[in-house]
């Protein structure tokens, strides 16, 4: 009874949101539609945005390296300084606020590897048949990159200073496991949390993204290969995570 009570209790709230996609849906099949009786050309809106990421392409790394990774570093600083004038005591507001920073240093020296890579491979598209001093581009990546790995070096060992117990090199391929082994059942449960939260957003994330590569399709030229991308990284996340819940399950029976 209980099962049949919650089904008919999320039933409504599901038709509804099934009833509002159709509706979206709908409004943007009419809007691709129209565009095609108007006439506009989706081939010159993709050439602009080619054009656009063709102009920023040698100026994306040094320019955003510098807004993250300098924010990464007066987040350290700011840290550091909290962390000698603090001393180890018992002030819980004080090392919370200096391990947020510490947060945002590794959150926003994450981000910009990410930008890193993306840059480097807008120059693949780009730039790797032109003369324009292609180890100078590789270069600032390479510099770039080294900066993001020594901005998380620097947070994680302030984070250990302040947590002696806590243990692994960020230079360490197995830094990851080392650090989780050496975090309390507190900080686990913390861990796992995040851990669920990421899995359930990027889950909505990728449906999202499969209808817009679908809507998109409709209107420009597009081969099969970014859904398929897009479907495989999918199922990689939701076998591995089905798979993990069913290795812990045997383990703790």
């Amino acid at each position: 009874m209980n099962e049949k009570s919650e089904n008919r209790k999320a039933l409504p709230k599901f038709a509804l949101t099934m009833l509002a996609s159709l509706a979206v849906g709908g409004v943007l099949g009419f809007v691709i539609g129209c565009s095609r009786v108007l006439g506009v050309d989706a081939a010159a809106l993709a050439e602009g945005v080619s054009r656009c990421l063709d102009a920023a392409t040698p100026w994306g790394i040094p320019v955003t390296s510098v807004l993250t990774l300098g924010a990464s570093f007066l987040l350290y600083r700011s840290a550091a300084k909290k962390f000698a004038a603090w001393g180890g005591g018992d002030e819980d507001e004080t090392s919370e606020s200096i391990e947020e920073k510490l947060s945002w240093v590794l959150f926003l020296s994450s981000t910009q590897l990410l930008i890193n890579l993306f840059f480097l491979a807008a120059f693949c598209v780009y730039y790797m048949d032109r003369d324009i001093g292609a180890l100078v581009l590789v270069g600032v990546f390479m510099v770039s990159c080294g900066l993001v790995v020594f901005a998380q070096q620097k947070a994680v060992d302030l984070v250990r200073r302040m947590n002696p117990e806590k243990r692994g090199s960020i230079y360490d391929t197995k830094f990851q496991k080392k650090w989780l082994e050496s975090c309390d059942e507190s900080e686990r449960r913390q861990i796992g949390q995040a851990c669920y939260k990421a899995y359930m957003i990027t889950t909505r994330f990728c449906l999202g993204l499969w209808l817009a590569l679908a809507i998109l399709s409709m209107i420009f030229e597009m081969s099969v290969l970014p859904v398929f991308v897009l479907l495989l990284v999918w199922g990689v996340m939701q076998a591995t995570y089905t798979l993990e819940c069913i290795r812990l399950g045997k383990r703790s029976a």
